[in-house]
């Protein structure tokens, strides 16, 4: 049960699309900092899906100042050129995490959450998921016919370069990429067909027809349905492509470090065909590496948004009992149940197919092939034991022919005109 008022703290553009599905479940006030700053009490619970700009940090300092309860609610991936090779008049804080500000953070994965681990926030940091995305489920890819369209859906990240430089390369690789769509009519017997869905003026850079709509992630799941495959740049997005079971590229010609990674990378441009090739009859192996990742990166193993609504609940409870205390919250590791994190079973049937074995689901059916195998095996040893014993005994005989006073000679210089004739042969095999 949540005690006392939670807010969401940002405009309506910036966090409905975040509170909504927590909204359902329990009350949560959407307000500016400011009116936070000023009407919250000891006791509520502030929610904030962004520490990097001052009007946020400030507002952390005063609310904790006052005893209010912060979380920090991560909604996307960690992004290497964000956090560490941004431009230098850039108005987001250049340490944002390191350390979190906030009493606890709400990670979206194991992967984020051993990073800001490692960043010195272990005693602040929730495992808990993207509840937005608790309704967002794989989508079968429908059977298409072989001479349908192969659709491609190519994304940029919101903010999709940070320096000049990266915006450069970002440009580059989307100008490769359409170039190669128009040299590259088919693949097999399937048309190829790109869905451009651009940020930050890119489709006018570029010249093609756009189809953002916005950047809160509404349209996504509907472009990612059309969609056969995906190559994005990093984003938040390549985690929904991956959940909704698309053959999945990251496209980063700055090849800086990630993440969150993915099972296939574009890097530059001798690699666009390469890849594209793949992404259109994906091999098991590599969309088994992609669900390992995908779930790495993303809590998937119970629902995230009936954990937010727990780290909320115990959140609210431990602050409204100490709301009258003069020390800081202390907030406890761990608020949330640890998660199995069971790992994601290999397909050996699909991974192996030139391997019949791999087929056989019936388990008596397996005890008897292998009990069969087994006694190959053993027959099998007993003809080489034979053969050795045999190979031996040739030995021996071959021995006291050499050292036969008069067949010995005979043989040594046959050996030795059988050498000849080899090197002979060697030798005009090898003209140089």
């Amino acid at each position: 049960m949540v005690k006392g008022t939670i807010f969401y703290v940002g405009t309506e553009s910036e966090v409905r699309h975040h509170a909504q599905p927590l909204m359902q479940r329990v009350p949560i006030r959407i307000a500016e900092p400011e009116v936070v700053i000023r009407e919250a009490q000891a006791g509520d619970l502030a929610l904030f899906f962004s520490e990097h700009f001052e009007r946020f940090r400030g507002a952390i300092r005063r609310l904790q100042h006052r005893n209010i309860a912060t979380l920090y609610v991560i909604d996307g991936i960690l992004e290497w050129r964000n956090a560490w090779e941004n431009r230098e008049q850039e108005p987001a804080c250049p340490w944002t995490m390191r350390p979190v500000l906030c009493h606890k953070v709400a990670c979206i994965g194991s992967s984020q959450a051993r990073t800001l681990c490692d960043w010195g926030n272990s005693h602040k940091v929730e495992v808990v998921g993207v509840p937005r995305l608790d309704e967002l489920r794989k989508q079968e890819n429908s059977v298409e016919r072989s001479d349908d369209p192969f659709r491609i859906l190519i994304m940029t990240a919101k903010w999709p370069g940070y320096t000049d430089a990266q915006r450069q390369q970002i440009r580059q690789s989307l100008l490769d990429l359409k170039a190669w769509s128009q040299k590259q009519a088919k693949l097999g017997n399937r048309p190829i067909q790109l869905i451009w869905r651009l940020t930050a003026g890119l489709d006018r850079i570029i010249g093609v027809e756009n189809e953002l709509r916005n950047t809160t992630g509404d349209d996504v799941a509907e472009a990612l349905r059309r969609a056969d495959a995906t190559i994005t740049t990093p984003s938040t997005a390549q985690l929904e492509s991956m959940l909704m079971g698309k053959p999945t590229a990251i496209l980063d010609y700055t090849n800086s470090p990630v993440y969150v990674d993915s099972a296939w990378r574009i890097t530059s441009k001798v690699q666009l065909d390469s890849t594209i090739q793949q992404l259109c009859d994906p091999p098991a192996e590599r969309m088994h590496f992609q669900r390992c990742l995908l779930h790495d990166a993303l809590q998937l193993e119970v629902n995230a948004t009936d954990r937010m609504i727990t780290l909320l609940e115990k959140m609210s409870e431990e602050s409204h009992k100490r709301a009258r205390q003069p020390q800081p919250l202390p907030f406890p590791s761990g608020l949330l149940p640890a998660l199995r994190n069971q790992p994601q079973r290999l397909c050996t049937q699909t991974a192996f197919p030139q391997s019949d074995a791999f087929r056989l689901n019936d388990p008596t059916m397996v005890q008897v092939e292998l009990a069969d195998a087994q006694r190959q095996v053993k027959q099998l040893h007993a003809k080489i034991d034979q053969l050795n014993t045999e190979l031996g005994q040739a030995h021996e005989i071959f021995e006291t022919i050499h050292k036969h006073p008069i067949a010995g000679p005979v043989v040594r210089a046959r050996e030795k005109f059988l050498q000849w004739v080899a090197r002979l042969k060697a030798n005009k095999a090898d003209p140089t």
